[in-house]
């Protein structure tokens, strides 16, 4: 009977663990702010934010193939449609949160020039390596093949460019100096003391940066921290961290 007891108290204390704890997927570009927000959430409600972050595309494949994610959100609107067209987020559920914008980076101590027009070539700008997301299937990489292909930049380009997994590593790479040149979000520029903006694309050059946010597992949990991303006070501190909060 006390084996019985035992076992069922267990069982108990998991599910009351499986309830209070809301596991997100978010783009990387988010790390830093949705580590503040998690914080303040997690102390004023007393329960666990579990987040994982990584290219929008690695994380939209990971939900389909069954990952336990009760929120996402992608940085791009294309692997929300994805997985919205696999019935596995509901419209109802789903919200564009913020805009970002896109920018040219080099390491701090590098005095590297651009001009954004088409008549200017940039592979006399820098020496070595550009680097940004895949253009294949990290948002970053679409937006950066979109802005250069634009800016008629797209096949000089090609040949010096490295493509990473996301964001924050093809960041990285620029801040230890591995590439010349990058191209991330001016959020990320904006958390790494070891980079500098050279210059920012031009809106027309590429489509919007969006970060839209769903529901894959609407619990009543979920649904709460869902509503607070786009408190008052949340939207504070996104604008904080550099980002623009969509009506």
């Amino acid at each position: 009977m006390k084996k019985i007891l035992f076992s069922l108290s267990l069982l108990a204390m998991g599910h009351a663990y499986a309830e209070d704890t809301i596991t997100v997927y978010a783009a990387a570009s988010l790390t830093n702010v949705l580590a503040e927000l998690d914080q303040k959430y997690e102390k004023k409600n007393n329960i666990k934010i579990k987040t994982s972050y990584a290219g929008s595309s690695t994380l939209a494949k990971q939900i389909e193939a069954g990952a336990p994610a009760n929120l996402f959100i992608s940085a791009d609107e294309q692997w929300m449609n994805y997985l919205q067209d696999k019935k596995l987020i509901d419209p109802k559920n789903r919200k564009n949160l913020l805009g970002n914008r896109l920018v040219l980076i080099s390491p701090k101590n590098q005095n590297i020039k651009f001009k954004m027009t088409s008549s200017f070539d940039p592979t006399t700008a820098f020496k070595g390596k550009l680097c940004t997301g895949d253009t294949k299937s990290v948002p970053v990489g679409k937006y950066a093949k979109q802005a250069l292909t634009s800016l008629q930049w797209w096949e000089k380009i090609q040949p010096r460019l490295v493509q990473a997994e996301d964001v924050r590593v093809a960041l990285n790479f620029v801040a230890r100096g591995e590439c010349n040149v990058g191209i991330v979000y001016l959020t990320d520029a904006a958390i790494s003391p070891d980079v500098k903006v050279i210059a920012e694309f031009p809106l027309n050059t590429h489509t919007p940066i969006v970060y839209p946010m769903g529901m894959v597992k609407p619990t009543p949990e979920t649904v709460k921290f869902y509503q607070y991303l786009q408190s008052n006070e949340a939207k504070s501190i996104f604008k904080k961290y550099g980002f623009s909060v969509l009506n």
